[in-house]
């Protein structure tokens, strides 16, 4: 099922795509962190896709042996979310 990431294009143009997410640790907790994010296109499908950029082994790490993320962008009172 394609998602609409219209709402995400127009919050990420407005706040220079900072975004809050959140991982899961390998114990189960919650990690999150600020990040630069938008929508782009996924390289092998071109399918509109959200991806994000980060640092360090470990949350790379965290995403590949759990891949459930949360990334949430914030414009005023405005706000778009993607599981």
């Amino acid at each position: 099922m394609a998602l609409d990431l219209d709402p995400v294009r127009r919050i990420v143009a407005e706040e220079h795509g900072l975004a809050s997410i959140a991982v899961v640790r390998a114990d189960g907790t919650p990690h999150t962190s600020l990040v630069n994010a938008g929508v782009l296109d996924h390289p092998r499908t071109a399918e509109p896709v959200v991806g994000y950029v980060t640092y360090g082994k470990v949350k790379l790490r965290n995403l590949r042996d759990r891949p459930a993320t949360s990334i949430l962008w914030r414009a005023g009172w405005q706000w778009a979310g993607v599981e």
